[in-house]
């Protein structure tokens, strides 16, 4: 069973990426579960979403405390002391949303695979002014290999019919195309 913890801000669409997550994997045949977990319920507000993928079926509902891959939609998190290594297990992936190179980011020293993508600006191109969720998801598939990108991309046209589900499934292949993966 893989573990995965998601940081964002309320608004970004990390609770509705671990949704698409999960049903990306039912599509393999995997088994998936996304539990949400909302402090202050406002848009910018940090938000904690937690994911869990298997090829069985998976027993516990609790949070996750020690991921084998986290995601950080937004690095300005780590200015509010949050700290995205906190309980990470060894050979834990991070996949980021961010401009830098993989080397440049600071929280990238404790994992073993750093995978970056500039999820706002796929998204901003590809879409327009809505939540990077679909790149970011397109970045994870790329940087841990858990998920194809095919079973992300029917999952997004599942969640989101009509254009809105290709527009978002277009962007997640972008996004796996241009993730930049740095292995320690």
């Amino acid at each position: 069973m893989k573990e995965i913890k998601i940081y964002s801000r309320g608004g970004q669409g990390a609770v509705t990426s671990a949704k698409i997550l999960v049903a990306a994997a039912i599509r393999e045949g995997k088994y998936g579960q996304a539990v949400p977990n909302f402090g202050q319920e406002r848009k910018g507000a940090p938000v904690f979403t937690f994911a869990r993928l298997s090829e069985e079926p998976i027993p516990t509902h609790t949070y996750v405390y020690h991921p084998h891959a986290v995601v950080v939609f937004d690095l300005f998190l780590l200015q509010l002391g949050i700290d995205p290594c906190e309980g990470v297990r060894d050979g834990a992936f991070l996949v980021a949303n961010s401009d830098l190179q993989p080397a440049e980011l600071k929280p990238s020293s404790c994992f073993a695979k750093t995978g970056v993508i500039d999820a706002w600006a796929v998204t901003k191109e590809l879409i327009g002014p809505v939540p990077p969720n679909a790149a970011m998801l397109g970045a994870f598939a790329r940087t841990t290999d858990w998920i194809g990108i095919d079973a992300v991309c029917a999952a997004l046209e599942e969640f989101m019919p009509g254009d809105k589900g290709a527009k978002n499934a277009a962007c997640a292949r972008a996004a796996f195309e241009r993730t930049v993966v740095y292995e320690r």
